[in-house]
């Protein structure tokens, strides 16, 4: 695509031009003879993961790919080019490479661009039998004139493959009232943001990632058009496969781009564990963490989710399963069982046994005592952590025209392995985070941190040490223990208090 500069900007209605851009890691690279195919390499829908890493293979040509062509062919352990053919599907194709133990399939195209064919099974669900990816005609033919050439040695190709990506980059980049002499987006380190991604998924799950960009000419994020509108967010389609493990990405910042990043992990049911983050903009230059779905997992709400007082009024989203991430949440109904209830003083409002939607009318229009208490249950599918947990908000709301109720939100950190579990002698950090004001009236004052090794039927208080808004705290577990439960109350300047357990938090080594 290309955009041509304009003269100045409109001055008769509006003008947006915006480039969004998901660079990942070269997934495929191959190299013969000084030639690079980069470029012209598209590895085929249903094809199985190139190996991850660099191999080295030899090259055979077997024509347009049918079994025949492979009799009195050496293909075992090899790359079998093959042309495109109308006369022999990609299936048959790609069924023909594994019968003569060929390592992988490349497919020149027979028509302008790189091909797109479907190589996995033939139900068009699962993947096929061999890696397949495609070449451009030229690129192809110059490929198989050096194989067939008389007398030439052995073509031999370098492959590169790193399908599930270490790192990438997401850019955005808004221009209102016309198209700038440079439309490109920065891409220096100093104009960028890092963020370190941490993927712990439950064992054996595929997880899927995304990140989409809010702009402020407009209402719903940039994924508006692929998901539709609601209550929450819908990921960015196509959404992204990762790996367990670590990714570095990094992001455009400041010049008003916010992001949104969602993971989910996928079941072979209908069920699927998906978090996200909160809507945030970050400054040039930046460096943060994100950890996905591995403890502590409890309720945690974000900026659109904490409930407002509109009038005699109130809703909002409660989320109950907020993964190990600062301030990720989590709300699917999959993760049932999940019941929220809100009192006012002693008399119960509204209870829900399932779902997240919190909505009540007819309030009193005095500022008034509330409390709202979330329970879940884990589930061993998911996580053999935070099998039961219980939360309870206190608050003071009255009467307004549409105002955020600054529910005091709890972050945990602490040192963890692939498995969830921390060392016997540790650091636990608690990070209160105040959702709805950034008011120092609303803020928080103390938090109190007990502990128990026995699934809840004793506690044990802990000392915490506060510094610039974090409580820390050195846990010593006993010998015989294998879990960690807490219990955490932070009390605001305000009046207001919440105070979560979490049954089974994390394990130990």
């Amino acid at each position: 695509m290309w955009a041509l500069p304009t003269k100045g900007k409109v001055k008769t209605g509006s003008f947006v031009f915006t480039t969004r851009i998901r660079a990942k890691q070269t997934p495929l690279q191959i190299t013969y003879a000084g030639r690079n195919l980069d470029d012209t390499l598209l590895v085929q829908p249903g094809s199985p993961h190139f190996r991850d890493g660099t191999s080295h293979v030899d090259a055979v040509f077997a024509g347009d790919g049918a079994a025949a062509r492979y009799t009195g062919l050496s293909a075992r352990g090899k790359a079998a080019v093959v042309r495109r053919s109308a006369d022999v599907a990609p299936a048959d194709q790609a069924a023909a490479a594994r019968a003569a133990g060929a390592a992988m399939l490349l497919v020149v195209n027979d028509a302008d661009g790189r091909g797109n064919d479907w190589y996995g099974a033939p139900d068009g669900q699962g993947t096929g039998p061999v890696p397949v990816a495609s070449l451009t005609t030229d690129e192809g033919e110059a490929l198989i004139k050096r194989i067939t050439s008389a007398g030439r040695a052995r073509t031999v190709l370098a492959v590169e493959a790193h399908p599930l990506p270490s790192y990438l980059y997401d850019l955005a980049d808004y221009h209102q009232g016309g198209v700038p002499q440079d439309p490109s987006a920065a891409t220096d380190p100093g104009s960028l943001a890092r963020i370190d991604n941490d993927f712990v998924p439950p064992a054996g799950k595929t997880v899927v990632e995304s990140r989409e960009d809010s702009p402020s000419y407009e209402f719903y994020p940039a994924a508006y058009p692929y998901g539709g509108p609601g209550l929450t967010r819908i990921p960015a389609f196509p959404r992204e496969p990762v790996a367990p493990g670590h990714r570095t990405d990094w992001v455009s910042a400041g010049n008003g781009v916010k992001w949104q990043q969602y993971a989910t992990a996928q079941y072979a049911t209908a069920e699927e564990w998906s978090t996200f983050t909160d809507i945030v903009s970050y400054q040039p230059g930046s460096v943060h963490s994100e950890h996905w779905f591995g403890p502590i997992t409890r309720p945690r709400m974000l900026s659109f989710e904490v409930p407002h007082r509109v009038g005699d009024g109130m809703g909002g989203m409660i989320a109950g399963f907020g993964d190990g991430g600062s301030a990720h949440s989590s709300a699917r109904r999959e993760l049932r069982p999940h019941s929220f209830a809100l009192y006012q003083g002693d008399t119960l409002l509204v209870r829900a046994e399932s779902g997240y939607v919190l909505g009540v009318g007819d309030l009193a229009p005095d500022r008034l005592p509330y409390r709202l208490v979330v329970d879940t249950q884990g589930s061993a599918d998911f996580s053999p952590y935070s099998t039961v947990t219980h939360t309870e908000w206190n608050f003071i709301s009255g009467k307004v025209d549409n105002q955020a109720v600054p529910l005091a939100q709890l972050d945990y950190e602490t040192e963890l392995d692939s498995a969830g579990r921390a060392k016997r002698t540790s650091t636990l950090t608690v990070t209160p985070a105040v959702v709805g004001s950034d008011s120092a009236k609303d803020a928080v004052s103390s938090v109190r941190l007990e502990v128990s090794y026995d699934d809840g039927a004793t506690w044990r208080p802990q000392n915490v040490k506060e510094n610039k808004g974090t409580w820390q705290a050195q846990l010593h577990a006993p010998a015989q223990a294998k879990n960690v439960s807490i219990r955490v109350t932070a009390k605001q300047r305000n009046g207001g208090s919440v105070t979560q357990t979490i049954t089974r938090a994390f394990g130990l080594k």
